[in-house]
């Protein structure tokens, strides 16, 4: 046998459609979870519950792509903590709000889970196609969620909420700064995954 590292083969056509079926569910469970109980703590303990997940359904090397979502939601919550106070308790810590922190990890992530299963259609075809093929899947999802979680969900940041929302979905009701910022966080981490050259086993 040669020696070396042994890479694991890729997922099957039949493995990949049954795991994208898992992934989506799993990330609607989480989305009504949030709707249904306390949020910040449900946020938090989806987190972390991927890492078990990620190394149960045989995805070790995405323990990257969840680390760098940590790394820039925390970085983004460095920026603009002072920017969050909601009408509902959530957990805060250093003066961080645990609730946007762990919902932009938890989230980013996941946009980029569901990606995954598509990503090997644009590979061959360069960084801007695979780009916009991600953001075609994080801006639909940003703006579903914020709406959900505003309009259904009765999750509102009262620090910014005398400014008007996107139009159309009236949802991100904060500064031109912020929502713009929070439209371009998602390129911004698929971006630092694909300078690190971060894999995922569907290629």
């Amino acid at each position: 046998m040669a020696k070396g590292k042994i890479l694991q083969k890729p997922f099957s056509r039949k493995n990949r459609i049954q795991l994208l079926v898992i992934d989506k569910a799993v990330s609607i469970l989480v989305l009504a979870l949030v709707g249904l109980s306390a949020p910040d703590l449900v946020v938090i303990a989806s987190f972390f519950l991927a890492i078990p997940y990620l190394l149960i359904t045989k995805r070790k090397m995405l323990l990257n792509h969840l680390g760098i979502a940590a790394v820039v939601a925390l970085g983004w919550m460095l920026i603009a903590k002072k920017q969050y106070g909601y009408n509902q308790v959530f957990l805060v810590v250093a003066g961080i709000n645990l609730f946007p922190l762990f919902s932009f990890a938890i989230g980013l992530f996941l946009v980029y889970l569901i990606y995954s299963h598509y990503e090997h259609l644009f590979r061959e075809k360069g960084y801007v196609k695979m780009l916009l093929l991600f953001s075609a899947f994080y801006i639909p999802l940003l703006l579903g969620v914020e709406t959900l979680a505003y309009h259904v969900f009765n999750i509102r940041n009262l620090s910014t909420a005398v400014y008007a929302g996107i139009p159309l979905c009236d949802c991100i009701h904060a500064p031109p700064w912020m929502q713009i910022s929070y439209l371009l966080l998602g390129p911004l981490y698929f971006s630092i995954c694909y300078v690190l050259k971060l894999e995922n086993l569907h290629n």
